[in-house]
């Protein structure tokens, strides 16, 4: 046999069906087609005349196309090649319906660097040998003085910026797929985050039921199945990412998310995984993927191809491996740091852009053997849910922000199981992560969900137009940013003592054996503060599906005044339902049944069950008990009612202090989502009170009061800061927050 026919008894001589791809030919390059003259900066894209011997033009060892240039003698860069078909787009009855107009063939995107001539070749190999272009010749101007470049990280290595040195703080939203109507979502909304101010949104590629999804199973004569991948969704990216362009968007795109190595509640895509044996593709189980060589040449390969299609548009702000890789079955955290290394270090080799690389975990603690490795290039928080949703918030950034990386807080909610709109038509738990990760000195603001079922329906938009008009024009990178607490008085000494409610602190829950775990005693003193046993479990756990996680916790107070006791309930989990108990000094004095009417059949998070559960207690010391007895969790909050007595202003507030630039946020301290949006309460005004803050240079600063709610300037102040470094806002009376920016005058 001759080496051509070999190769095509390779590809078509199995029983698996013939690939709707198939070419058997020699290799051949014609003619390169496309812009001989360019600008620096932009994606180009060229039509190549390739032919050759494959079955799957996804699989580099089955024909890889690449086009080397040169410039001045020397190769410059070499970019992959990509398979591509062309597609029209139609709305049909709310649906896209997307159809194939018959035109495909290999395609080269270049974005020239500098201003010079170059000369560009085609180089194709299959297995049956190379094929050379003849030379096309291309001249290139200097790129547009509107075009900022590509994304990096500062020198600062806390924020980022554009190549040509300008700042960069994304302020957007998730967006990561456009349900029925697909990609004509993405043109209704896109231009509405624009008109806001907002710079950046997240895509997801995978699974297969987001409108980007680039695998599903199924056979190859359909172009499906392990190693394909859907050049119909890809069509529909590029519709995308043109929006972006125009837009002037960055788009982070996730390769890939958790369900589809999770087979068992949590959103599973794992019996539609390409990755299962069941679908012909590598893996037995989920936890095999992390050293699997085959599960890792198809990731690698899906990899290749996407850098080759978009990594030459500047509108890419960075590649996210996973998205909450912790959530996939039985996850391996030592195999997947050096997974991680692995593919960091070969999607560097193939990105000749460099574009900023991250992954993303469901746990706001994040694993930190993974987040910190070099190949990650800036750090991620995913959190949802807490009395307060800005908790974790304020703590990740805290404690990440002091790992030498970026960090930015990628996905927030009030409740990951959905939008909750109808109790939050304003937008709480939007607004309050987006300033306070901007005041806390977080290399971006905080990104909400829920961008199809809340942000669009209430038009919660000029949300984000806030933010964006308090932080234009701030050089993030250059300030030095520190973080620091605020502090406040009343403006008047006559103010009365304020008294103010006393939660019991609490911590994420963790799916995990846990300390959170175990029984707890809570001791509050007299003043009404936890001296010991905080911060205690946010989910109590029953005694039949998580027996060895029985938390129950014993508060021992001693009150100052009668006051009244809650357990703020809610979500109850949907497989069995719980049942609440509390003992007063030995005494059951309430029990109330979380029940589940289908038990495990149905296993969606019972919320009907939400609210506050309590009583009144006499002053004097006593022992509280609360325990679910119960099949499985309900999430829950403890708290005591006007306990705390302060002689300062009922306020909270954090604050970053740049060379000349400060920025604080101060808001209600009583006004969570929870209490606001899902106990209905109106939370007191405060009056008129003082902000201090600290570690300001010398001199006079220029200070705005903004209504971060109508993103305005309230109140200006010319403050002089001595060389005490203390900075004093007056503040008029609030009923809901305010941010504070401060301008030291040149």
């Amino acid at each position: 046999m001759t080496n051509l026919a070999l190769v095509c008894f390779a590809l078509v001589g199995s029983g698996a069906g013939q690939s709707k791809y198939l070419q058997a030919g020699p290799i051949q390059v014609g003619e390169i087609a496309g812009p001989a003259q360019v600008r620096a900066g932009e994606s180009t894209e060229y039509l190549l005349s390739v032919q050759g011997s494959y079955d799957n033009p996804f699989d580099p060892k089955q024909i890889d196309v690449e086009a080397v240039i040169e410039s001045d003698g020397q190769t410059v860069l070499r970019r992959p090649a990509f398979f591509a078909e062309d597609f029209e787009r139609r709305l049909v009855d709310g649906k896209e319906v997307v159809q194939s107009i018959g035109k495909r063939g290999w395609r080269v995107r270049v974005n020239f660097p500098a201003a010079k001539s170059y000369r560009m070749t085609i180089v194709a190999k299959d297995r049956s040998g190379t094929a050379t272009s003849k030379p096309f010749n291309v001249s290139v101007s200097n790129p547009s003085p509107t075009n900022p470049g590509f994304i990096r990280v500062a020198p600062d290595q806390k924020f980022f910026q554009y190549e040509n040195g300008k700042p960069y703080f994304p302020v957007g939203s998730n967006v990561c797929w456009g349900g029925d109507a697909g990609v004509f979502n993405f043109e209704s909304w896109l231009p509405k985050y624009a008109q806001q101010g907002c710079n950046y949104f997240r895509v997801w590629l995978s699974p297969t039921w987001t409108t980007f999804g680039m695998e599903s199973k199924g056979s190859k004569t359909d172009g499906k199945g392990p190693g394909f991948l859907s050049l119909e969704a890809a069509f529909k990216l590029d519709r995308v990412m043109e929006l972006a362009q125009t837009h002037q968007l960055r788009v982070k795109l996730c390769f890939e998310s958790y369900n589809v190595l999770r087979d068992k509640d949590a959103y599973p895509a794992w019996e539609d995984s390409v990755y299962n044996r069941d679908n012909g593709g590598p893996l037995v189980a989920p936890h095999q993927f992390w050293r699997d060589p085959d599960a890792q040449r198809m990731y690698r390969n899906k990899m290749r191809y996407l850098v080759a299609r978009y990594g030459a548009d500047p509108n890419v702000f960075a590649w996210e491996f996973w998205n909450e890789a912790d959530l996939t079955r039985d996850f391996p955290a030592e195999e997947a740091r050096e997974w991680h290394r692995e593919m960091g270090g070969y999607l560097r080799s193939i990105d000749a852009y460099k574009h900023l690389i991250t992954t993303s975990f469901s746990n706001a603690m994040g694993v930190r053997a993974i987040d910190t490795i070099p190949e990650i290039d800036f750090i991620q928080t995913h959190h949802y849910g807490g009395p307060d949703v800005i908790s974790q918030v304020a703590i990740q950034q805290s404690r990440k922000g002091g790992w030498n990386k970026p960090h930015y807080v990628g996905e927030i909610g009030a409740d990951f199981t959905g939008p909750r709109a109808s109790d939050d038509p304003e937008g709480l738990q939007i607004h309050d992560p987006l300033w306070i990760s901007t005041c806390m000195g977080s290399s971006g603001a905080a990104m909400p969900w829920w961008w199809d079922s809340h942000i669009e329906p209430f038009n919660l938009y000029p949300l984000f137009g806030a933010l964006a008009r308090f932080v234009k024009d701030i050089d993030f990178p250059n300030e030095g940013f520190r973080q620091t607490t605020p502090k406040f008085a009343w403006q008047s000494p006559a103010q009365s003592v304020a008294l103010r409610d006393l939660t019991v602190p609490s911590a994420a829950g963790v799916w995990e054996d846990s300390p959170l775990h175990k029984p707890k005693t809570v001791v509050i003193n007299k003043d009404g503060k936890p001296v010991s046993g905080a911060p205690i479990a946010s989910f109590f756990h029953g005694r039949r599906n998580h027996p060895s996680w029985s938390n129950p916790v014993t508060i021992q107070v001693d009150l100052p005044r009668k006051t009244r006791f809650d357990v703020v309930v809610g979500d109850v989990s949907g497989y069995g339902g719980a049942r609440l108990e509390i003992q007063l000094d030995n005494q059951v004095v309430m029990t109330r049944d979380f029940s589940d009417p289908d038990d495990n059949s149905k296993t969606d998070s019972l919320t009907s069950y939400r609210g506050a559960y309590g009583f009144d207690v006499s002053a004097g010391k006593h022992t509280i008990v609360v325990r679910n007895t119960g099949n499985d969790w309900f999430e829950a909050s403890l708290r005591f009612k006007n306990l705390q007595q302060t002689l300062t202003p009922p306020l909270i507030g954090w604050g970053t202090v740049g060379d000349s630039v400060v920025l604080a946020w101060a808001r209600l301290a009583d006004r969570t989502w929870k209490r606001v949006c899902e106990n209905k309460e109106t939370i007191p005004a405060c009056p008129p009170s003082i902000l201090t803050m600290s570690g300001l240079a010398a001199g006079t600063y220029e200070t705005e009061i903004w209504d971060t709610w109508k993103g305005a300037a309230i109140q200006s102040q010319t403050i002089r800061v001595g060389l005490d470094g203390v900075l004093r806002v007056r503040l008029p009376e609030m009923d809901r927050d305010f941010a504070v920016k401060a301008v030291l005058k040149q």
